[in-house]
Parts: structure tokens; C-alpha cells; sequence
């Protein structure tokens, strides 16, 4: 359906068109004063690389408005604030004004570092206005395509009417996408153009536009496929129990000559921007089935269902979806689901191996599998940045297993500054790997000194812990499982190293006693003795003494991944134990 849906319109919107003039890492809030009250209607996200704002300024009774712009600086592998900017200033809502901020010169009392114009002639953008239905206010992103996913423009409220407008500076056409926390829909944006929209947020599908030629393809194409996207395709929160999967694929397999003769008969006199469609529209039929199936692998726990990480078993209707070259062009960048549906492609051709040799696979063996599936180089990086994201390693003999096999793949951002990233974390193991470990001694609950030299000629798991970590009483069941395997085991002993201060010693105690903790249990005084000698700046820590009492590793698996940790003590009771090498950095 293609209606006028909005009041709003480019002849009576009004905007603050502002500008951070120095290259800084920054969140912008704008929020109005509303009786004694701030309260939020826009958050912006500003880069070095992208340092314009444009807001639309609402046509209600409020009048003053403060502008908070947070400046950031890097903190370890996050940010913090580092100065905060206040700007207020009345705004007429019949009027266009400039803002521009200067956040070294600031200063809020001299009225320096920023100045608000207003503007004889309305600036030129595009805007998207529309409205949200089933809900009273809402939160509502504007987010462009940054490398085939989803970078945040803008962040707005909703009038209580679920009304919005969205104002922004257009510099390449090409996709966007309008979210909320409980959705996600697919436009197309230019240079000047305004675009009109409703949107139904139970179930995140458009069900108005008033737009330009592509966006009403969109629309057509979103209604063509409701059959196999109804689900919940567009929604953030899966919650379909009711699908059933045979109905479904049947379902799909009607559609799908319907499907292709749409996609091939788009009609768009730009052949650039015809190819673009027909990609984001292909990605569609086959991302809808596999997301579908993806999301009902997931373990489900009580009405929640936990975020899924591997495909289960598949039909023999999936397979129909591998097929080589398919992943042959950077163009796919453009469009904002497919670092999804690479990821979603490559275990799917994992997932359609044999069980029994899924099942053999190393974590290493299974990202070179999920790497090859994809045919473009560039590509390949990119999913190896995900992966790294996501493939939970525990030490830098893991990370030369997993990963640096693939360091090839890692010569292109984002995925050098990860790898390099992951190294640089486990690198300085390397000092305490195949090195003695005789070189500590500590309490027990009588006060008796223990020396790890008590336990030589036998393998030591060493567990690191306090009475004030939950993650580590979280671990401890777990390890009872594992200690319990190897009862009457006289080559191995488990010693817990607790990082208490020694004044809370009978707290240890008492714990020790109520959790009744098995092996040796010794206290560290706030990690006095070894806690800080091993650099350990976070528990809970699984570290591993071989035979003749040297490091195996200083960062085992945790017990809840059992397997993953008898794998390392199994092999250290064999005594087939290699000293580490350097893995190559950069």
C-alpha cells in the first residue's frame, strides 16, 4: 500500500544541522526540557571519520534543548569519558539552525567551543518520516551499511503518536535500515529524498511506504515473501515454537518460482542499483530458511530459547543451498545482512557433514572448513573477524592451533586488529610455558606451608579463586565432576590457590569447608605470593603443573567445557607434553 501516512514533510520539518569540528570518538545525546525534566529524543554516534548531526526539532511544546556531546578515549579494549560538552539553547520548531562544537576549545562559562545560528535558508537531506504501530513510544534507529553490517546513524523517541521524523545527510545512496530493540526493516535512501513509512512493531514488517521506485520493490518483495518470513525474520527475539519445519520447506518450495521470477524481473533503469537489489533480495530467500532453521537448533530453556552456535542435523532441503561460488564479489558489503549470512552459509556446509566427522573436528578444523566455503579473499576476512569474535580460545597454543593457520586471512582490517588483538593477549605466556613452577610456597587452613616441589612426579591442576568471585563458585561444581573421574589417581592432584586477603582467612575456611573442596587448598593474601608473580588479572584461573614440575599451561579450559579440560590433564598424565613455541606475531 502506497499512502501519504505522516504530517511530517521536508516544507514543515526544521533542523539543527550541526557539526563536531575536531576528529574525536563521541556520543551525542539531545535531550528537551519538559517541566523540571530532561528527557532523551536523540542519540548520534560520532567518529573521527564522520563528525555531522542533523536533527529534526520536534513540533511540540518544549523549547529548550541541551545538546551533550561525551568525548572518548580509549580504555584498555573499551572507551570511557573523557570531557563532557553542555550545550542549551532555545529552539523554535518553525526555524532551521546551525550547531557546531569544538571540544578542545569548550568551555560552557565563557560560552567558547560552540556556537548555535539560526539559518536563513533550510539545508538540503533527505528525511524518512513515518510512524510505529502497536506501541506508544518508541525508540528508532536509523542505521547505515559499514562493511555488510549495521553501523547506527541515529537513535531517536517517538512522539506518544509513535511519530517520528529523521533527518540525515545522504553522501551514497544505497541501503539503510530502520530497527528498533525489537526489529529491523530494509530501505533505500538518496540524496534528497523523503520517504514515508509505517511500521507494525509486533512484527517489524512495513505495512506502508510512500517512497521512491526501489523502496516500493522493497515492499512488494517483503509482502511476496510473507509466507516464509512471517516467523519472525525482521524481529531481534525468536520465539516461533510453532513452525513446523516440514510445512515450512514445503511452503518455501512453492514460493521459490515465484521468488525467482520476481527477483529477475525487477525493472530499474540503473543497472547498478538493479544488481544491488537483486543481491540484498537473493540473500533474503535463502538467509529467511536458513535463520529459520539456525534459530530452532537452539537448546531451549523454560519459554526462552538460548542463542543458538551451530546448526543441528539438516534436511536434505538445506543442502539445495550450498553451492560453490557463491560468495564471489565485495558488492555483497553494501547490503546490511550479509556478515549473517556468511556466517549462517559457512557453518551450514559444516553442519551438512557426516555426524561422525563433524564431531572430529578440532575448533581450528572447523573455521578452515567454514573459511573455505566462502570463494572472495576479502570476504574470507571478514568472516575470519567474526569467528575470531566469537571462537572462545583459552591460551596461545589454542590460538596457533585455531587461528594462526589462517593469519592470511588477517592482513585486512578488521580482522588485523583482532588477530593482533587475540596475540597480544596471550603472548606474554610464553615466559612462564616449559618454565619451573617450584618457585612458590603457600598456607593450607593449619597454616602448614605447602611448596609445589611436595608434588613432584605428579600433575597438578591448580585452580585460582575467592570467596568474593561468583564466576568462580560458579566453576566449582563442575570441577568436582572432574575430580570425582579421577579418584585413586595418584599421578594427579588438584590444589586450590584462593586469592582472599589473609585477614578474611576464616571466611576461606568456612567456605572451603561448606562447598566441601576436595584436592589441597592454600590462600595467597590478595595474590601476594603468586597471584601477582603470574600476572593473573582475572579469575577464575585453570592452570596446569606437568610431572617433573614445570608449566604445561597458565590458562586451561574452565571445567564447565569437561572434554575440552581432561583433554589437557589426559595428555599431561601421558607426559606428552611439547614446550610451546612462539606463535608469530606482528
Amino acid at each position: 500500500m502506497f499512502v501519504a501516512i505522516s504530517a511530517w514533510g521536508q516544507s514543515s520539518t526544521h533542523v539543527v544541522s550541526g557539526v563536531v569540528t575536531e576528529k574525536v570518538n563521541a556520543e551525542l545525546w539531545v535531550n528537551k526540557l519538559v517541566g523540571n525534566k530532561l528527557q532523551r529524543v536523540a542519540e548520534y554516534k560520532i567518529s573521527p571519520s564522520e563528525g555531522s548531526f542533523m536533527f529534526a526539532i520536534p513540533k511540540d511544546s518544549a523549547s529548550v534543548y541541551r545538546f551533550q556531546l561525551n568525548v572518548m578515549k580509549p580504555h584498555g579494549r573499551h572507551f570511557t569519558i573523557d570531557k563532557i560538552c553542555l550545550v542549551t539553547s532555545p529552539l523554535n520548531p518553525d526555524k532551521d539552525y546551525s550547531l557546531s562544537i569544538t571540544p578542545s576549545k569548550f568551555d560552557s562559562l565563557q560560552k567558547k567551543g560552540w556556537e548555535v545560528k539560526q539559518l536563513a535558508a533550510t539545508p538540503k537531506y533527505a528525511l524518512v518520516t513515518g510512524s510505529v504501530k502497536n506501541v506508544t513510544t518508541s525508540m528508532v534507529s536509523l542505521n547505515a551499511v559499514a562493511e555488510g553490517e549495521l553501523k547506527n546513524v541515529i537513535t531517536i523517541t517517538t512522539n506518544s503518536n509513535g511519530e517520528f521524523a529523521i533527518p540525515v545527510n545522504i553522501k551514497s545512496k544505497g541501503f539503510y535500515y530502520l530497527s528498533s530493540p525489537r526489529w529491523k526493516s530494509r530501505v533505500y535512501l538518496q540524496p534528497l529524498d523523503n520517504l514515508q513509512v509505517e511500521v507494525d512493531n509486533k512484527t517489524g514488517f512495513l505495512t506502508s511506504v510512500n517512497g521512491s521506485l526501489v523502496n516500493q520493490i522493497l515492499y512488494n518483495w517483503q509482502q511476496l515473501t510473507l509466507p516464509i518470513t512471517s516467523y519472525g525474520y525482521t524481529l531481534s527475539i525468536f520465539a516461533a515454537d510453532n513452525v513446523d519445519l516440514t510445512s515450512y520447506t514445503n511452503t518455501y518450495r512453492k514460493l521459490q518460482p515465484v521468488m525467482d521470477a520476481f527477483v529477475k524481473d525487477i525493472d530499474i533503469k540503473d543497472n547498478a542499483i538493479k544488481a544491488q537489489v537483486r543481491e540484498a533480495l537473493s540473500i533474503d530467500k535463502d538467509l529467511a530458511a536458513m535463520n529459520l532453521l539456525f534459530q530452532l537448533s537452539a537448546k531451549k530453556i523454560g519459554a526462552f530459547r538460548a542463542q543458538p552456535r551451530d546448526f543441528n542435523d539438516i534436511p536434505d532441503f538445506y543442502k539445495t543451498f550450498i553451492q560453490s561460488g557463491k560468495f564471489n564479489s565485495t558488492s555483497l558489503l553494501k547490503i546490511g545482512e550479509t556478515r549473517q549470512y556468511m556466517k549462517l552459509y559457512a557453518l551450514l556446509n559444516v553442519a551438512a557433514l557426516p555426524k561422525e566427522k563433524r564431531d572430529q573436528l578440532s575448533k581450528g578444523e572447523k573455521l578452515k572448513l567454514m573459511i573455505n566455503s566462502i570463494s572472495n579473499d576479502t570476504l574470507k576476512s571478514y568472516l575470519f573477524k567474526d569467528q575470531m569474535d566469537q571462537i572462545e580460545i583459552n591460551n596461545l597454543s589454542e590460538f596457533r592451533e585455531t587461528f594462526e593457520p589462517l593469519k592470511k586471512y588477517a592482513k585486512l582490517s578488521p580482522a588485523k586488529e583482532a588477530y593482533k588483538g587475540i596475540f597480544a593477549a596471550y603472548a606474554g605466556d610464553t615466559a612462564f610455558i616449559g618454565k619451573s613452577a617450584y618457585d612458590f610456597s603457600l598456607p593450607d587452613s593449619t597454616g602448614k606451608m605447602v611448596s609445589m616441589k611436595d608434588f613432584k612426579g605428579r600433575v597438578v591442576l591448580i585452580d585460582v579463586w575467592a570467596t568474593w568471585c561468583g564466576p568462580c563458585k560458579a566453576q566449582m561444581p563442575f570441577l568436582k565432576e572432574i575430580e570425582e573421574e579421577y579418584v585413586g589417581n595418584k599421578n594427579i592432584v588438584f590444589v586450590g590457590i584462593s586469592l582472599d586477603k589473609i585477614e578474611a582467612r576464616q571466611k576461606w575456611v568456612n567456605m572451603v569447608n561448606e562447598k566441601q573442596l576436595g584436592g589441597v587448598q592454600l590462600i595467597d593474601d590478595f595474590g601476594k605470593a603468586f597471584g601477582r608473580k603470574y600476572q593473573l588479572t582475572a579469575i577464575p584461573r585453570f592452570m596446569l603443573i606437568d610431572k617433573q614440575g614445570k608449566w604445561i599451561e597458565i590458562r586451561c579450559p574452565k571445567p564447565e567445557a569437561k572434554e575440552d579440560l581432561k583433554k589437557y590433564i589426559d595428555k599431561a598424565l601421558l607426559g606428552n607434553n611439547e614446550q610451546i613455541p612462539m606463535a608469530s606475531g606482528w
